[in-house]
């Protein structure tokens, strides 16, 4: 059974695999509009990905 900093590595992991990905889209878009769309995603996920960094560095055992 994971414990929470177990499920807090894999949110962390997944934050990353979903910054990638989006990374990947932003590439491949065409259309402006869905530029801005998944220019406005990244911003969110990584600031999700910088707060699950820090909250990992943070946790106490």
């Amino acid at each position: 059974m994971k414990n929470s900093k177990d499920e807090l590595k894999d949110a962390f992991a997944q934050l990353q695999s979903a910054q990638s990905c989006l990374n990947h889209a932003l590439k491949n878009v065409e259309k402006q509009n869905n530029k801005h769309q998944i220019e406005n995603t990244i911003t969110y996920v990584e600031e999700a990905v910088f707060a699950a960094s820090n909250a990992l560095a943070n946790y106490q055992d």
